[in-house]
């Protein structure tokens, strides 16, 4: 560098000219993610297609297939574009083209939980891996494009008041801080997105817990084995009967127990067992049953109000996380069921939804209760013993009788057995629980600070620079609360609009999680207590942006006026 460009390195701007190149290095992989989305989403979802799904699951089909193929035309274009054409018009509508896919995959979920929509894990990950991407390559663009749009801002506005100084300011050193701004945009979501899930994966953590786990001891079986995926039992005589009466001896010499059921569910007809042996991968698990004296005294147990039914009648107990809507729909279509015991009609009550566990019902999400005379010409399916103690039990006595269970001779049986004990799970989960809290927490702060560490101090890094233009600004005649709100002005477009831009993403990508977990939010945490939180962890981030933010252009000030 010559000696006197260097002395006069800190008065020069950067050099606009071309748009960005770093934006064009993108765009090679953003044409192969969307060629392998579109061969993705041709061969996944033209199975929608048909008579058995709605109108707008087709239409989002087509569209999910129509968006991609038009981005992929937008960077062929752009590869072989003659170099007089508007770049960045082309940039705006692949922007634009983006936006549209970020909404399609955005609306998934909602799909998903208010359709029905069929889609295999392995498929949704696909998908919310791309949105992901998606968002990067779109924040990346936007950047681009606002520089640009502040180009044609200053040609427009340049001789109103003082933005001639204004714009110049922000140019000044626009083309070298763009890819920063996006970065820490980027940064700043990912920040914010771990502030907003934090109190929900905690809640919904504690409240599984809490639903899971309703009583001090549960001990169940599960003739299925869903360890392998097949039945290893070959006939109904092979399916559990034990009551577990093995375990009486040491809960008698070191627990005091208050309350103990032990029952079986029922297989509704016979068939369903042979029908699930021929293919247990294929055929679902059936809908099993569980008698009217054995569900009163969970209830009883788990301190509800018991029920009544008449002898020729059921009623269904479901999971407490179970859609309302998937409820009314089965009940309507359920409004009798044949039993090996008889025909029984539904009871003209409300379907039930209490917490009594997740271990009795079949892998399904609901299970009959039917009176005790129709359970007495019925296949048991499962057997298993609940109990509650008088108080707490210690972790050690817990952990001897899990230890003692596991050691019995049902281990060796096809059957798969299990004991829960509250103690245990509420001790392990504790310690996970806390560990995944302090994590994300820690995490989120840190990304958190350092962005708006890093916008503080490109701005004050700038200001010793500044202070030659600012000198003549004075001298210009300009009052100083006019050059305190051009200050003031310049640090809200570079604190602004990342922050702005990233609580926008951050912010839909909460709606997202509320839409797509809106019954576990509902049933495990409380909207009333997840807002709480969430108002609490936005009133931390304001905090820290006002104090950065005042504390940056005190000191701004205090450099250009020097």
């Amino acid at each position: 560098m010559k000696a006197i460009d260097m002395l006069n390195a800190d008065r020069k701007n950067d050099i606009l000219g071309p748009p960005h190149k770093w934006i064009y290095k993108l765009f090679p992989v953003n044409f192969v993610l969307y060629l392998l989305i579109t061969f993705y989403n041709i061969r996944t979802l033209s199975y929608y297609f048909n008579g058995e799904f709605e109108l707008v699951i087709k239409i989002w089909s087509a569209i999910s297939i129509i968006v991609p193929i038009l981005m992929l035309i937008m960077h062929i274009r752009e590869r072989f574009r003659r170099k007089e054409q508007n770049t960045v018009k082309q940039l705006f509508l692949i922007e634009c083209i983006g936006l549209l896919e970020l909404i399609i995959l955005s609306i998934l979920p909602v799909f998903k939980v208010y359709l029905a929509m069929p889609m295999d894990k392995g498929a949704f990950n696909v998908y919310m891996g791309f949105l992901f991407w998606c968002v990067v390559f779109g924040v990346s663009v936007f950047f681009v494009l606002f520089s640009n749009y502040l180009l044609v801002i200053k040609e427009r506005q340049k001789y109103k008041e003082e933005n001639l100084f204004f714009f110049g300011q922000l140019l000044s050193k626009l083309k070298s801080k763009t890819l920063s701004m996006t970065l820490i945009c980027l940064t700043l979501t990912l920040s914010m997105a771990l502030f907003f899930v934090t109190p929900l994966l905690v809640g919904w953590a504690q409240g599984f817990l809490e639903k899971r786990v309703p009583f001090d001891i549960q001990i169940s079986s599960d003739y299925i084995g869903m360890q392998s995926g097949y039945i290893g039992i070959q006939s109904e005589k092979e399916l559990p009967v034990t009551d577990y009466s093995f375990l009486d001896s040491f809960i008698e010499k070191n627990i005091s127990v208050r309350d103990d059921c032990s029952f079986k569910t029922y297989f509704v007809n016979k068939t369903d067992f042979y029908n699930q042996l021929e293919n247990s991968r294929k055929n679902a698990p059936p809908i099993t049953a569980i008698s009217l004296s054995d569900y009163n005294h969970l209830l009883k147990m788990a301190g509800y109000d018991e029920i009544s039914l008449r002898d020729h009648e059921f009623t269904t107990q479901w999971l407490s996380i179970t859609p309302q809507d998937a409820i009314s729909t089965y009940l309507e279509a359920h409004k009798s069921i044949r039993t090996d015991g008889g025909d029984l009609q539904r009871a003209d009550i409300s379907a039930h939804t209490v917490d009594l566990g997740e271990d009795f019902y079949n892998f399904q999400s609901v299970i009959y209760i039917v009176p005790d005379h129709i359970c007495n010409k019925l296949t048991s399916a499962n057997t298993f013993r609940y109990m509650m103690a008088d108080k707490t039990i210690s972790y050690d006595i817990a952990q001897e009788l899990k230890s003692y269970f596991e050691n019995s001779s049902l281990t060796d049986s096809l059957v798969t057995y299990n004991i829960t004990m509250r103690t245990i799970e509420v001790n392990d989960n504790s310690a996970i629980i806390f560990i995944m809290q302090t994590g994300l927490t820690y995490s989120a702060i840190i990304l958190f600070v350092t962005c708006f560490t890093i916008l503080a101090l490109q701005q004050l890094s700038d200001s010793g620079k500044y202070k030659y233009r600012f000198r003549v600004l004075r001298n210009m005649g300009v009052e100083e609360p006019h050059i305190r709100k051009l200050i003031l002005k310049q640090l809200a477009v570079w604190f602004g609009v990342p922050v702005i831009l990233a609580l926008i993403l951050a912010g839909a990508f909460l709606v997202f999680l509320i839409v797509g977990f809106h019954m576990q939010i509902a049933v495990y945490i409380g909207v009333q207590r997840l807002v709480q939180q969430l108002l609490i962890v936005l009133a931390i981030l304001g905090a820290l942006l006002i104090s950065y933010f005042i504390s940056t252009w005190v000191l701004f000030n205090k450099s250009a006026s020097a």
